[in-house]
């Protein structure tokens, strides 16, 4: 047994340090001024995506780096592996509840087998059997269907089912009439967001123009609220509101019964709001209720003149209600607390139920409605709320419980002794018992002090020589909380630990967390990580070389600019959809709007420019150094963040003089931002991206 292990680590090692021969990548250099500063960029030609040079480029770095991946997978049997610790039940989340008088609908997007892309289905009854309504090949059989939302009619007869293809964030629409399984002919395109809100024979939705001088390129700009009547084609649709401006954006909302409807327009060029809400009886014409107000109102409920909405007071968030009739006559409805911050809530017939997600935990406090806290539960350490939802019929109150190593566990809320019970066990092959829990606070570069959360079974020992695996996230002011990774699990059961930093710019601790780590405070999140990855290895935990980083999307941009800004803190790294060159992305169709210029900043604003500049992860590499090993991932489809930030970066590195250790790019053909879509695929992905980290590491 001790030889064939011996032997798997040697064929282990001989991989490793065998030499790669990278397909050849051509310079054609363009000069680039911003600000009187010239930039050279060798691989902007690799932008174009739809060129047969860069295709086949693509398929020759997918070549290599399949190869590589797999030799590593036949060595350590990484797939077998990962497939234990893979919970899945072959149902994703539900995506909508919807009870209609006395009987029910219950939908939910499942896996018909274990190789296929998602289909929806129905059961009902609350007990009943669920029955297949719409397969994904009865759309396309050429691309990967990946259902995003599903919209019961109040009556319960008609279901709306919002669709992307192959990952992209631009979305399709289609309706079926549920008992004769009659699927309408229509098709409602150019939509991103799930705003769909029935009325009438209808439903108001959000779609964007086409452009008018390329009338097959959408913009995300202007945005149109519209009324689609059953049964008609998209260019029938009545225009209900729209914006002229580019700093203008449009959401809308509306209640389960119906009873009211609100357009909301936020100007972000100065932080105003507009409302306008809509009375059923009268047409489609909506009035005014707020014009260029500072809050952020979002309304969820409306009943007997009373409105109850969420919004943020003093950069806290609550649930307030306030008359149709008196708008300025405001009731705070829930609690706020300190170290906490507000992640969900829903609403009974006579109680409110919101949940706060803390350092340590979460906690679930009920309110009535006069805003007096009636009792509060707090969950186990380390454990998440997601999912909060009443069941009407039932008068019972459901959520769900998560950890990093604990997979989405249903519980049952106590709406009068303020107490839950779980209603379900998650069988896993592993023990969860023996994974422990640690949260520290370390200083950062400028003496803030930053949490990071540790995930290790047994017991931590500081004898340098623990593997780590460092991952963050840490932009738009995003919550993260503690969701079960298998990927975390192969790497613990494998001889490492796991940690989180919450850096600044990540929304954990409140908007002011969220300002100090964006635009010009960006650097912040960055050195936050290197400090992280410093702290572990002064405390003894690890060494330098034995630390992992991985994150995705902003998560990429940060594990990618602290890599080339200190290269000797770590040993591997997968950088996945990462926003990568910080002065093309403003290009992008997704990176030109408001949300991620207000992130990250504009090239044309010169201090902006020189901010982003100095931490662009492809504009920062230097060719004297011999980066980690990484794996750098994205999908031909991802249309948030353009899969050529990974083809550019990649080819710079791989040009790198000095650079021995392995430079992989994987492209993952019919997916977007977030990767495979299918059962086998994921756990190849999850499969693929630790083992990798895991053998480099053994380099070290």
């Amino acid at each position: 047994m001790k030889k064939k292990i011996l032997l798997l680590l040697l064929l282990t090692s001989s991989i490793i340090k065998a030499q790669i021969d990278y397909p050849n990548t051509k310079k054609i250099p363009v000069e680039n001024t911003y600000h009187k500063i010239e930039i050279i960029d060798n691989y902007q030609w690799l932008e174009d995506k739809k060129s047969n040079e860069v295709k086949n480029w693509v398929k020759l770095q997918n070549k290599i780096s399949v190869k590589y991946l797999n030799k590593l997978d036949r060595a350590s049997n990484s797939k077998s592996q990962m497939d234990k610790y893979f919970y899945h039940d072959m149902s994703m989340d539900s995506l909508d509840l919807n009870y209609v008088k006395n009987k029910n609908f219950h939908f939910k997007i499942m896996y018909p087998s274990i190789n296929s892309t998602p289909s929806i289905y129905y059961s009902k009854g609350n007990y009943g059997g669920y029955e297949q309504l719409i397969s994904s090949n009865a759309i396309s059989k050429k691309d990967q269907i990946i259902f995003s939302f599903l919209k019961p009619s109040k009556s319960g007869r008609f279901l709306a089912y919002q669709y992307s293809r192959n990952g992209s964030d631009w979305k399709e629409i289609k309706i079926v009439q549920i008992k004769n399984r009659r699927y309408f002919k229509e098709t409602l395109k150019n939509t991103i967001s799930s705003e769909i809100y029935w009325f009438g024979q209808g439903f108001f939705y959000k779609k964007y123009p086409n452009n008018l001088n390329k009338p097959d390129k959408i913009k995300r700009k202007f945005p149109q609220i519209m009324y689609h009547k059953l049964g008609t084609e998209q260019t029938q649709d009545k225009l209900i509101y729209e914006v002229k401006k580019d700093n203008e954006s449009l959401r809308i909302y509306g209640t389960s019964k119906q009873n009211l409807f609100i357009i909301k327009k936020e100007d972000s060029s100065n932080q105003k709001f507009s409302y306008f809400y809509l009375e059923p009886n009268k047409g489609l014409e909506f009035k005014p209720m707020f014009v260029n107000i500072n809050y952020d109102i979002n309304i969820v409920s409306y009943k007997q003149d009373t409105i109850i909405a969420l919004t943020k007071i003093k950069n806290k968030k609550y649930l307030i209600s306030f008359p149709k009739s008196n708008t300025k006559k405001w009731k705070i409805l829930t609690p706020s607390y300190s170290g906490a911050v507000f992640t969900d809530f829903d609403l009974t017939k006579t109680k409110i139920v919101t949940s706060f997600q803390a350092n340590n935990s979460s906690i679930i406090s009920i309110s009535n409605y006069k805003g007096e806290v009636l009792g509060e539960v707090t969950t186990p350490k380390g454990m998440s709320v997601s999912d909060l939802v009443y069941n009407k019929p039932q008068n019972k109150f459901f959520f769900k419980l998560s950890s990093y190593t604990i997979p989405p566990v249903l519980c049952l809320l106590n709406l009068d002794k303020y107490s839950f019970r779980y209603l379900g066990k998650t069988n896993v092959s592993f023990d969860p018992k023996n994974y422990k829990f640690k949260s520290i606070k370390f200083n950062s570069k400028d003496g803030t002090e930053v949490p990071l959360f540790i995930v290790y079974k047994d017991s931590l020992k500081k004898n340098k020589n623990t593997p780590f695996l460092l991952k963050t996230y840490g932009g738009y002011g995003v919550i993260a909380k503690p969701t079960f990774d298998p990927g975390v699990i192969y790497f613990i059961e494998n001889g490492g630990a796991f940690a989180y930093v919450h850096v600044r710019g990540g929304g954990e601790y409140g908007s002011n967390w969220w300002k100090a780590g964006k635009n010009l405070n960006k650097k912040n999140a960055i050195y936050d990580f290197i400090n992280a990855a410093e702290y572990l290895i002064k405390e003894g935990y690890t060494k330098p070389k034995k630390i992992a980083a991985t994150g995705g999307s902003h998560g990429g941009m940060v594990v990618a600019a602290s890599i080339i800004k200190q290269p000797e803190l770590f040993g591997a790294a997968v950088i996945d959809v990462g926003v990568l060159d910080m002065l093309r992305f403003e290009m992008s169709e997704a990176g030109n709007t408001y949300t991620n210029i207000n992130e990250f900043g504009s090239v044309k604003n010169e201090l902006e420019f020189k901010n982003m500049l100095s931490y662009s992860p492809y504009q920062n590499i230097d060719f004297s150094v011999n980066y980690p090993s990484m794996l750098i991932m994205t999908g031909t489809d991802d249309t948030r963040v353009p899969p050529y930030h990974s083809f550019k970066f990649t080819a710079k590195l791989q040009k790198n003089p000095n650079q021995k250790n392995p430079i992989l790019l994987w492209v993952q053909n019919k997916t977007g931002h977030y990767g495979a879509n299918e059962y086998f695929s994921k756990i190849k992905e999850k499969a693929s991206v630790f083992n990798f980290l895991l053998q480099e590491l053994k380099k070290y």
